[in-house]
């Protein structure tokens, strides 16, 4: 059984998403650079085979408290804008949390140029509330309690100012215009936004490669705990 358990928490690893996705890119034409990395990716799941995600019915939070109050339900989106510089596209990420559980998680490239930082975290918005918008359907077609409005947090102010003001500027007017979805949900009441502080921002584990201290920071702010 522990065996057992111990290949379960190897496949369910949110941790290693980013690294998944970054390594993917190269599955047709992988040099030996990508092979060392894919074997550091294997040594690290080596160590933390005893990682498994905890669903906590208790509704007591898993991971260390935030700085901040956060919501049972939520979603955390974030991006890390130009990430590659090869072709300079940047990197979205996001995690839903029900329950105070994490049951959903993302980490993928933008398949277009961000001119900012601020666009980049927009994009983001927009992915993170596709996955929000199916989380809804399911929640509703299995009878389960709909939070509404349901939070989605980021980090990053103007954003949130371009998502919540129906007003066009020099700084949005070149947005493609499908990712405006967003404004018809948020006055809908569907959804909200909420500011949170990058350090409080556990999506960021999606985004980019941390440094060994914050990557430890994040693992149990997802919920990963070690089996007894």
């Amino acid at each position: 059984m522990r065996n057992f358990r111990h290949r379960l928490a190897a496949v369910i690893s949110p941790d290693i998403a980013y690294a998944a996705m970054a390594l993917g890119q190269f599955n047709v034409n992988p040099t030996r650079a990508h092979l060392l990395a894919a074997k550091g990716v294997l040594r690290y799941l080596l160590g933390t085979l005893d990682y498994a995600l905890k669903y906590n019915f208790s509704q007591q939070p898993v991971g260390p408290p935030a700085s901040v109050l956060l919501p049972s339900n939520c979603a955390f989106t974030d991006a890390d804008w130009v990430s590659d510089e090869t072709d300079c596209w940047s990197i979205s990420g996001y995690a839903f949390f029900m329950f105070l559980s994490l049951v959903a998680w993302s980490a993928i490239k933008q398949c277009i140029t961000a001119l900012s930082s601020t666009e980049a975290e927009y994009m983001a918005l927009s992915h993170a509330l596709k996955e929000a918008l199916w989380l809804r359907l399911l929640l509703l077609i299995l009878k389960m309690p709909l939070p509404r409005p349901f939070p989605l947090l980021c980090d990053n102010q103007s954003t949130l100012n371009i998502a919540n003001s129906l007003s066009i500027t020099s700084h949005s007017k070149h947005i493609d215009i499908r990712y405006y979805f967003i404004h018809e949900h948020l006055l809908s009441g569907s959804f909200a936004t909420t500011w949170v502080p990058t350090t409080d921002m556990t999506a960021d584990i999606f985004t980019k490669p941390l440094s060994p201290s914050l990557h430890a920071k994040h693992i149990p702010l997802l919920g990963l705990v070690h089996l007894p």
